[in-house]
This record gives C-alpha cells, sequence and structure tokens, in this order.
C-alpha cells in the first residue's frame, strides 16, 4: 500500500543577528502572524504538526498536503517581507527548505523529535542554504523532480527577494481570494495601483510554478518514489 507523504518546512530568519530587545520581540510577533496566515488561507486542517519557534527566529511545521506546502512557503516570505517597511536591500526575509516524504514518528509536543523521510529532506537541507545564498529548496524521493525543482525555487527566489512591502501585502490578499477592487479600499488607493502592483510583482509566473508544483505532487500521481 502506498505511504502517505507529508512536508516538513523548516525555516529561519536570515541576518537575524540584527535583532535585539524590542525588535525581536516583534519578530515573534510577525512569525506566529505568518503561522496564522498559512492555516487561515490553506484551511486550519492543513497542518499534521502546527508551526513551532524555536531557537528564537528557527521554527518547524508539518503540512498534511505536500502540494500546498510551496503556497505556505511563500505566503510566509510574503509575511514576513511586508511586516518589516524597509528598503529591498535591507529587507527582512527567511530561509525555508520544504522536505517531502513519509513520515516514520510524528510527535505530539515537538516538531523536532519527528523521524521520517520528509524530516531527513528538510532540516539538514536548511543547514546548507547560506552557503548557496538560497531562500527556498525542495527535496523530494524523486531525483528527476529535484532537479527540476531547484531550476524553479531558484527562479522563484529571484522573484521573491524583489518584492517590496507593498507587493508583498498584495500577494497576500490575492491568495486570500480578495478581488483588486477590495484590495484598493483596504490598502487606501486605487484599483489600477493594486493592478500595478500585482503585475510588477510577476505573480502570473509564480501562479504558473503553483500550478505545476500541484501537478507534480498531486495525489492521484505515483512518479514522485524513487525510480
Amino acid at each position: 500500500m502506498k505511504q502517505k507523504l507529508y512536508a516538513v518546512i523548516t525555516g529561519d530568519v536570515a541576518k537575524s543577528s540584527r535583532f535585539a530587545g524590542e525588535e525581536r520581540e516583534k519578530l515573534l510577533v510577525v512569525l506566529k502572524k505568518a503561522f496564522s496566515t498559512v492555516e487561515d488561507v490553506l484551511g486550519t486542517d492543513i497542518m499534521a504538526f502546527p508551526f513551532e519557534i524555536f531557537r528564537g527566529d528557527s521554527f518547524q511545521g508539518v503540512i498534511r498536503k505536500p502540494e500546498l506546502s510551496l503556497k505556505a512557503v511563500v505566503l510566509i516570505r510574503a509575511s514576513i517581507r511586508s511586516s518589516f517597511k524597509t528598503t529591498l536591500k535591507d529587507s527582512i526575509d527567511a530561509r525555508l527548505a520544504i522536505g517531502i516524504g513519509t513520515i516514520d514518528f510524528l510527535p505530539v509536543k515537538n516538531s523536532g523529535e519527528g523521524d521520517g523521510e520528509a524530516y531527513r529532506n528538510s532540516g539538514p537541507a536548511l543547514d546548507t542554504m547560506s552557503k548557496h545564498s538560497r531562500m527556498i529548496i525542495i527535496n523530494t524521493p524523486n531525483k528527476a523532480m529535484n532537479d527540476e525543482l531547484n531550476v524553479e525555487c531558484a527562479m522563484l527566489d529571484t522573484i521573491i527577494s524583489r518584492w517590496t512591502a507593498e507587493q508583498a501585502d498584495a500577494i497576500i490578499e490575492t491568495l486570500k481570494g480578495k478581488t483588486q477592487e477590495e484590495m484598493a479600499e483596504m490598502f487606501t488607493i486605487s484599483q489600477p495601483a493594486v493592478k500595478k502592483r500585482v503585475d510588477s510583482s510577476n505573480f502570473y509566473a509564480f501562479q504558473l510554478m503553483l500550478k505545476r508544483f500541484n501537478n507534480l505532487l498531486a495525489p492521484s500521481q505515483e512518479h514522485i518514489s524513487n525510480t
């Protein structure tokens, strides 16, 4: 019988040493808000294990539906970028590693105590990301799939790294299903201005990758297993 696949998302805030005192407290609030946004957009039952913060700026969570893990990661990065109104050069961001695979043991209290293929594909990958200046990486049990996703994640990194806080806000609300008219009222700007934010964020290219990722990991497909 085919074993159920999960996605383990492990992340940390890049260059978090810049935070101290009240700024670090704000960072924790922002992270918790980002995790709440993921549940709001993807559904409250999406988490097999809720996101948990450890070591101050690192976090981990387990997603029941691997095909939604990339959207979760983008929501987290967009939430962080939108919460700190800085220049692009000084923008706050997070590194995130998605590990896809089976889980042998899903803990009750501490996510870090879990074990299985998905965990092994996630945590260790995060440790290597800073050396390669990567912000998103996806590891699955399928090498050919990993090779494709490696290229696509590099391109997605380039897109997200150019999002301003205002563009990130527009991305989040778009993923929540808000119309541009609703966002215009929310942001107190015109609808054409909202459209400009969405279009200049390369949202169309991002949507294509989400669709491709979903097709690769669709539950009905068998080709994710090692060959």
